[in-house]
C-alpha cells in the first residue's frame, strides 16, 4: 500500500490555541503515524521536560495543508526524543482515522451512511454496468462500449434491513474518464457495499456492520475478505453545487487493526456461493448474520480462523475446528443428542464428545461431500492429546498428515453448521457444497 502524507498543524481538542506542526503517515490498514516537531505540552513544549511528559491522547485534531480536517483517535506515543538542535520532536501511533471532519470519539453519531469497496464483492455479485460489444461492419471488426448508469434505486441490489435502523446494499458502481483528449478513455465498474441507517450513527457502529458484512463475504468466497477503502457520510460535510444543491463529500475512515485484503488471485469458481445462487435466500440469511446472539459469536469467529490455513499446517488448525463443531452441537443440537444418547448403553453415554460429533455429522446425511465414516474416534483422541494433553488411551498418535485430512472433514461439516444456522436446507447445502470447486469439497 502507498504511504499518503499529510502536513499541517494539530492539536488536542480542549486545547485549539496550542497547535504543533507535523507530518501524518498514513499507510492504509497498516500504519498511522503522526510526527510532531515540538509537543502538546504548553508549558514545556520543548526541551528534555517536554520528552518526559508525553502521554497517550484518546484524540488528535489537525488540519492539513489543503484545509482537510483530520481526527486521529487512540493515540499511543511511540517514541519521543530531542537531538542536537534546541527542538524536540514527538512521534504518536494511531489505531483510527477520520479525514474530512473533527469527531470526538469512535462513538460520536454523526454519519448516516457507511461505503466500502471490497475486490471479492463484484465478483460475489457481478456490476453489469459496462458491456463490451463485438461487432462485425462493412469496415472490419469493431468494438462497442455499454454504459449505463441507471437510477439509484435500480443500482441497489438486495437491500436488508438487518435491525438497529440499519439497510445493507450491494450497489453496481461504473464511472467513465476520457483521459488527455480522449487518448486513453478508461471505463471502471465494480460492486459496493453500501450501509444506511435512518438515524445518525458513530463510526464504531458502522465499523462493525461492515466488518459483520465482510465476514459474511468471507463465508461465501471461503477466503479472508478485507475493504480497500471505506468512505462514511455526514451530514456536517458537504459541499454546495449550484443553488441550493449540495453533495456529501467521503469522510476516508481506517484502522490499523483491520484485515487486510487478501493478495491471493480471486476465482470465481472455488467461492462456495455467489449472490444469484442463494437471492431467494439472500435477505433472510443475512437478518439472521446480524442477530445478535451470544451463543453464535464465538462458533462464527472459530469458523473464519478455520477457513483457510495460515502458513504450515499445525495441529492448532485443528484445535479450532474441533473447538467450533463442538460448541455448535452444545448449543444448538442439545435435543438430538439427548435423544441419541438413548440409543447408548451405560459406557458410551459417557463419551461426550463422541456423542456430540456423531449427532453433527448425522444432521448432513444427505451432503454428499461429508463422509458419514470419518474417524471420529480418532477426532476425540487428537482434541484429548493436543487440547488437554492427556495421555493416549494405547493407541497410537495420529500422525499430521491424517490430522490434515480429519480436520478438513470437520471444516466441511463445520461449513455445514454454519449455513443451517443461517437458515439452508440440508438439501440446499448440498447443493452449494457439491457445485463448488473449492479445493475443500475435491474429492482427491
Amino acid at each position: 500500500m502507498e504511504t499518503r502524507e499529510y502536513k499541517g498543524l494539530w492539536w488536542l481538542p480542549e486545547n485549539p490555541e496550542h497547535k504543533v506542526a507535523g507530518i501524518l503517515y498514513y499507510t492504509p490498514g497498516e500504519e498511522l503515524r503522526l510526527e510532531l516537531i515540538g509537543s502538546f505540552d504548553v508549558q514545556h513544549p520543548v526541551g528534555i521536560a517536554a520528552i518526559m511528559n508525553v502521554k497517550r491522547e484518546d484524540v488528535i485534531w489537525g488540519q492539513a495543508s489543503d484545509g482537510t480536517f483530520i481526527t486521529l483517535l487512540d493515540n499511543g506515543c511511540k517514541i519521543s526524543h530531542r537531538g542536537s538542535a534546541e527542538f524536540s520532536t514527538v512521534v504518536y501511533s494511531a489505531r483510527e482515522v477520520a479525514i474530512g471532519l473533527h469527531i470526538d470519539s469512535v462513538d460520536e453519531k454523526r454519519f448516516f451512511m457507511g461505503m466500502a469497496r471490497i475486490p471479492e464483492l463484484s465478483y460475489f455479485l457481478y456490476p453489469a454496468a459496462v458491456e463490451q460489444i463485438w461487432t462485425d461492419t462493412e469496415k472490419g471488426h469493431g468494438i462497442y462500449i455499454k454504459y449505463e448508469d441507471p437510477k439509484q434505486e435500480e443500482r441497489e441490489v438486495g437491500k436488508t434491513d438487518v435491525g438497529n435502523g440499519l439497510s445493507i446494499s450491494l450497489c453496481r458502481n461504473a464511472s467513465f474518464s476520457s483521459g488527455e483528449f480522449s487518448f486513453k478513455p478508461t471505463f471502471e465498474q465494480y460492486t459496493s457495499l453500501l450501509i444506511s441507517s435512518i438515524e445518525p450513527v458513530s463510526f464504531k457502529q458502522l465499523y462493525e456492520a461492515i466488518v459483520r458484512y465482510e465476514r459474511f463475504l468471507s463465508l461465501a468466497t471461503l477466503r479472508e475478505v478485507g475493504y480497500t477503502e471505506l468512505h462514511l457520510y455526514s451530514e456536517d460535510y458537504k459541499v454546495r453545487i449550484g443553488d441550493g444543491n449540495y453533495r456529501h463529500k467521503p469522510v476516508i475512515v481506517d484502522t490499523t487493526f483491520h484485515q487486510k485484503p487478501s493478495d491471493k488471485k480471486i476465482d470465481r469458481y472455488k467461492f462456495l456461493f455467489a449472490y444469484e445462487q442463494i437471492s431467494e435466500r439472500y435477505s433472510e440469511a443475512l437478518k439472521k448474520w446480524y442477530t445478535e446472539d451470544e451463543q453464535f459469536n464465538a462458533i462464527r469467529g472459530h469458523f473464519l480462523d478455520s477457513i483457510d490455513y495460515h502458513g504450515p499446517f499445525s495441529y492448532i488448525n485443528f484445535l479450532v475446528a474441533i473447538q467450533a463443531v463442538e460448541g455448535y452441537g452444545r448449543r444448538y443440537l442439545g435435543e438430538e443428542i439427548k435423544e441419541y444418547r438413548k440409543t447408548l448403553n451405560g459406557e458410551q453415554k459417557k463419551k461426550a464428545l463422541l456423542n456430540i460429533l456423531t449427532t453433527v455429522f448425522s444432521q448432513y446425511q444427505g451432503v454428499r461431500k461429508v463422509k458419514q465414516d470419518t474417524n471420529l474416534e480418532a477426532i476425540v483422541e487428537a482434541r484429548n492429546y493436543h487440547s488437554h494433553l492427556l495421555p493416549r488411551k494405547g493407541q497410537p498418535l495420529i500422525n499430521m498428515e491424517d490430522l490434515y485430512y480429519l480436520t478438513d472433514e470437520l471444516r466441511k461439516v463445520l461449513v455445514c453448521c454454519v449455513l443451517s444456522y443461517l437458515g439452508f436446507t440440508v438439501a440446499e447445502i448440498d447443493g452449494l457444497t457439491n457445485s463448488s470447486n473449492n479445493e475443500l469439497f475435491q474429492d482427491w
